[in-house]
């Protein structure tokens, strides 16, 4: 069996590292944030909801705006375009840091729980990984092979949240006298240098979580800066 393993490190990266964490800590700035809660219709697992949630977020600096998308700047705008695509390319440049868009996601292991921040354009690296999970759970010896914790799949966001598809590791940690001879190809144990919050879920986490990316992911690509205040 396989199990999603989500881990963060214990304490949070200094400086952001991306555009939604930078935005929405940036101080002496006022920030408007529009959440979406994202839901995966057909997931009636209680203990699944209460130990993740994945939120699409929308962040706008009024301090410091990006220009009025009112404003005419000299651009003309094909009929067949759609306008509010090109009000967003024409009004947003990638790096003003007035805007950003991305996820905002919780775990809990039970008795605490941990947010991290990932940029939008973060979303497709981690929805190719679970690609790859659909299409080698199809092989059976290359599920085995996972099973065993002989290969893996992983995928690191900007701000140190891994998200990992392992096979379940083993009930009891390896003993000392034989450490290295039984333990996995992918190590069930942490670095000790590096103290991590580590939630493991069972094998229907990964369908789960799945499917909560791929809501959030949509949702963004229908909404961005011109309608946060919900116009659309």
């Amino acid at each position: 069996m396989a199990c999603l393993e989500m881990k963060v490190p214990a304490l949070p990266n200094p400086l952001p590292a991306t555009r939604l964490r930078a935005l929405l800590e940036k101080p002496g700035a006022a920030v408007l944030r529009r959440n979406c809660i994202a839901e995966a219709p057909g997931h009636a697992d209680g203990h699944l909801r209460n130990r993740m949630r994945v939120s699409a977020v929308l962040a706008v600096n009024l301090t410091d705006p990006p220009r009025p998308i009112d404003v005419d700047t000299g651009v003309v705008v094909d009929a067949e375009e759609d306008p509010g695509t090109a009000l967003e390319e024409r009004e947003i440049e990638p790096g003003s840091g007035s805007f950003a868009k991305g996820l905002e996601i919780w775990m809990s292991d039970g008795e605490r729980a941990v947010c991290t921040f990932a940029d939008a354009d973060e979303i497709p690296g981690v929805l190719a990984m679970f690609d790859a999970w659909l299409r080698l759970v199809r092989f059976p010896p290359a599920f085995q092979r996972l099973d065993r914790r002989l290969v893996g799949l992983n995928y690191w966001f900007r701000e140190g949240l891994a998200i990992g598809i392992q096979g379940d590791p083993a009930d009891q940690p390896p003993e000392d006298e034989t450490f290295f001879d039984n333990l996995a190809a992918i190590p069930e144990v942490d670095d000790f240098r590096e103290p991590r919050f580590v939630v493991r879920l069972p094998e229907p986490a990964l369908a789960y979580l799945h499917d909560l990316l791929r809501s959030a992911s949509a949702w963004l690509d229908d909404n961005s800066y011109p309608n946060i205040l919900g116009s659309r």
